[in-house]
């Protein structure tokens, strides 16, 4: 658990970042938003002590943070940047291998590691082992940054913007990868964004932040239903909010019975993408599957309709 208590931080006379309080819960992925200069990656900074703040404190899992040293602190938190911050003069193993080197890790197992992290990104080790960072694709790239953060099995992984250089189609691949790692693994992961379609769709909580200040802390469908401030309600959008709405909910919330013709939608899909998929295919129904391909019933557009009728 990450517990933010009162933080401040201060440059000069300017606040940037205003009595801010929240708290993590471990396993959950928490977003943070806002406009340019609102603070969100100043506060991602002082949760590893890059930027000291100038008031308040932060605990992990009940550990005041400036107890700890700095180095050992940051070998604790793992954190991925725009960009991903590889060095270029290293390869992927030597990249991913930083952390669990600078700790005394011996050879055998950073090895162990780093064969198990290629695994789990899908980087074929005969393939990607040798390669240095201009070799590989902008979504390897990400990939081997979230693969080096997770290196040393940290309980909190920081990432400031990580996929804002990516085009969309590897930005959505690379936030599907990120929230299947994080199942499996567990990890508290608290990230800042400026893509409030990404907030929604990766963050278990929201953090809108204003001026240095934090506007509202909640769950998506909270932020959606109940915004605090006509601030957050302008950020979440008024015309999107009946799509983000359906972007929360999953075809297996409102499958129907019977048959279907065409391509089937996993039950796992989202009622937005099903609806676009419908609208897009000029189709009233399609099939729903499950991960083994069996056949679970359909999803309609009038199901969907029905399902974003009912009160929040």
């Amino acid at each position: 658990m990450i517990e933010i208590e009162h933080l401040t931080k201060r440059f000069g006379e300017t606040i940037v970042v205003d009595d801010v309080s929240l708290t993590v819960d471990e396993g959950t992925i928490a977003v943070f938003v806002g406009t340019s200069g609102a603070g969100k990656s100043t506060l991602l900074r002082m949760i590893n002590r890059l930027i000291e703040p100038s008031s308040g404190r932060v605990l992990i899992d009940g550990q005041d943070t400036m107890a700890i040293p700095e180095d050992d602190l940051r070998h604790r938190i793992g954190y991925v940047i725009q960009g991903y911050g590889l060095f270029p003069h290293r390869t992927v193993i030597e990249n991913i291998a930083t952390v669990p080197r600078l700790l005394g890790w011996d050879a055998k197992r950073i090895a162990a590691r780093v064969e198990e992290l290629l695994d789990l990104f899908q980087l074929d080790s005969a393939e990607f082992a040798a390669k240095y960072p201009h070799e590989l694709s902008g979504g390897q790239q990400q990939r081997v940054g979230v693969a080096r953060a997770l290196a040393a099995k940290p309980a909190l992984l920081l990432m400031d913007e990580p996929f804002g250089a990516l085009d969309p189609v590897i930005r959505h691949k690379a936030q599907e990868d990120l929230l299947a790692i994080q199942r499996r693994l567990g990890t508290t992961i608290m990230l800042v964004t400026h893509d409030m379609d990404e907030a929604f769709h990766l963050g278990d909580r929201i953090a809108v932040m204003d001026q240095a200040r934090l506007l509202q802390y909640a769950t998506p469908a909270e932020l959606l239903t109940r915004p605090a401030e006509e601030f957050v309600e302008r950020l979440v959008g008024t015309a999107e909010r009946p799509f983000r709405l359906l972007s929360l909910a999953r075809v297996k919330d409102a499958i129907e019975p019977g048959p279907s013709q065409g391509e089937p939608l996993p039950v796992s899909a989202t009622l937005r993408e099903a609806l676009s998929q419908l609208v897009w295919t000029g189709r009233e129904s399609l099939p729903v599957t499950d991960a083994s391909g069996a056949i679970l019933g359909r999803i309609s557009i009038d199901g969907i309709l029905a399902h974003g009728r009912q009160p929040a």
